[in-house]
């Protein structure tokens, strides 16, 4: 039974770390992906993301 205890909880500290990892991969990437098109086509990208400028009032 103990074996069996151990063996759960490694797996859901795997599983942990996995989806973390997976995670962290897929953010990092689409945040990647938005600094750079904001470099390149800033009008472009705050047209697909709905962005409205700031109005001074």
């Amino acid at each position: 039974m103990a074996k069996f205890i151990g063996f759960l909880i490694a797996l859901l500290i795997i599983l942990t770390g996995f989806s973390m990892l997976l995670f962290l991969g897929l953010f990092v990437g689409y945040w990647l992906t938005l600094v750079g098109l904001e470099q390149f086509a800033p009008k472009m990208l705050y047209k697909w993301i709905g962005h409205k400028p700031e109005s001074d009032s």
